[in-house]
């Protein structure tokens, strides 16, 4: 569906421009006004069908005879404030935030209510109690519908929802020292094999292709042996520190970090284990260069699937698919694993350059990769090189909106996957800063991986780890109690 009234601008003058919003509804359960209405966050890409979340739109939607709707989030897939879909920076700056997107999920829910027949007054029979849901990025902004509106939004449950990433509090070295940790759970000896790999890989390819001079034909030469795809190899990477520094050291860990956030049902079949088996074949099986050329062609069978034959539908590793729209630096943008290539790609990196600034970098002594330290000066630069005119500021959101102090909020589940490397910004303790919190209430799976009991699929799934299980009898059990509390104060 599309809600053609949608603001293009919420936060500066209302000068009448509108879009239209995509969104989904399932109302296959709704009971009719005065039953709940669950609200899942869209995110970083393209909504389309199935819905997202099957435990919340089967599941809850079941449990509590709720209507349920997904907005789009502006700028991806449908939904684009700028009619041409191409915005300019400026128009990136003034219309591309989580502040615009919450307030237009704010505006679409206000009309949802309204054309179902719910009352907006808390204390009437047929008051309808809102529920947001995301992971991830949206389990970010689920969090913040509660915490900055909660005259309209009455629960949250935010699965994987970095907060303490966006008001820059987690150590830089955090995340990619737990991607580490758990690859070595999965696979004994694995941190020790992907370093020495690494290393190895690094002092193969300077000892073989370093020139002082520039030479296109020695860095194609080293992306050849590296199973990159030559013919579609960036321009940009003209000496071989910057082919080490632009491939190599980032994008295996960018790689790995998208495998462990797949970690789950954990298992020798996952991609995670299955990586880590590739890097631990001894040297009289595979040299340093076809461990990474085997690495390499393992993402690409998880990216693009195998024929009937089980082979990989790509022979090298294509760059050109990991650049963002007209990028020209540096391969997928700034730290995000989850950036991806193409137009909304780059709308992502825009986000992680202005307001979603991943501080992540590689330690010397608890990564398992090429050290690389995280550096806001480098950042800054990137961006302003990326998008001319943005201004950058790490500290702009939790400045404006305190969420750090969670005092200030209440009735929000947080929920994480204790083998992903996001739970290292995570809110993971009912407990902080001595404080303790009213009505938050945590959840931690230890199998869980990035938001799993919120993954595409069928729900009860059957092959649910015990924990994500327990998890879901949980939820309901919390959402009920809150959801009594809330009818409690209904009059008639």
């Amino acid at each position: 569906l599309y809600y053609d009234d949608q603001q293009v601008d919420h936060l500066h003058v209302d000068d009448g421009r509108v879009y239209s919003q995509r969104y989904y509804k399932l109302s296959n359960y709704w009971k009719g006004p005065g039953h709940p209405i669950l609200v899942i966050m869209g995110g970083e890409a393209e909504l389309t069908l199935p819905m997202l979340y099957p435990f919340v739109h089967d599941g809850l939607a079941n449990e509590f005879g709720a209507f349920v709707i997904s907005p789009e989030h502006r700028f991806y897939g449908k939904s684009q404030p700028v009619k041409s879909g191409y915005p300019t920076v400026q128009e990136m700056s003034d219309y591309l935030s989580p502040d615009q997107a919450l307030e237009d999920a704010i505006q679409l829910i206000t009309y949802i209510r309204n054309e179902i027949g719910c009352n907006p007054d808390k204390t009437n029979s047929n008051y309808c109690p809102i529920i947001t849901f995301g992971g991830s990025y949206p389990g970010f902004l689920s969090a913040m519908l509660r915490f900055r509106y909660p005259d309209i939004i009455d629960i949250s449950y935010a699965s994987s929802a970095p907060l303490e990433l966006y008001s820059q509090k987690v150590n830089s070295d955090a995340y990619y020292n737990k991607v580490t940790e758990v690859a070595e759970v999965a696979s004994t000896g694995c941190a020790n094999a992907v370093k020495t790999t690494l290393f190895n890989v690094r002092n193969e390819l300077y000892s073989t292709y370093y020139t002082e001079n520039t030479d296109n034909d020695i860095i194609l030469a080293a992306a050849g042996a590296s199973g990159f795809c030559t013919n579609t190899f960036p321009t940009y990477i003209q000496n071989i520190e910057e082919f080490i520094s632009e491939t190599i050291t980032y994008l295996v860990p960018a790689i790995f970090a998208d495998f462990n956030m797949a970690y789950y049902p954990p298992g020798p079949t996952t991609a995670l284990e299955r990586a880590c088996q590739i890097f631990q074949q001894s040297d009289e099986t595979t040299n340093p260069l076809q461990r990474l050329n085997q690495f390499f062609e393992l993402r690409g069978e998880i990216e693009y699937g195998t024929d009937q034959n089980g082979e990989t539908s790509v022979d090298c590793f294509d760059l050109s698919q990991e650049l963002p729209d007209g990028a020209n630096s540096k391969i997928r943008g700034s730290d995000n694993s989850g950036t991806g290539g193409g137009h909304e790609g780059e709308i992502w990196e825009f986000q992680c350059c202005k307001d979603l600034i991943i501080r992540a970098g590689y330690s010397e002594d608890k990564s398992m990769f090429l050290p690389r330290h995280f550096s806001y000066k480098w950042h800054k630069q990137h961006c302003e090189e990326r998008f001319p005119g943005i201004q950058v500021d790490p500290y702009r959101m939790s400045n404006e909106w305190g969420f750090d102090d969670l005092t200030k909020t209440s009735k929000i589940i947080f929920a994480n996957g204790m083998r992903d490397g996001w739970s290292t910004s995570s809110i993971t303790n009912v407990t902080l800063a001595n404080k303790e919190y009213d009505n938050i209430h945590i959840i931690n799976f230890p199998n869980g991986a990035h938001h799993s009991e919120l993954q595409h699929g069928i729900y009860p799934n059957p092959t649910d780890t015990p924990d994500i299980v327990h998890g879901y009898k949980e939820t309901t059990d919390v959402l009920t109690l809150w959801l009594d509390e809330i009818y409690s104060l209904q009059i008639n």
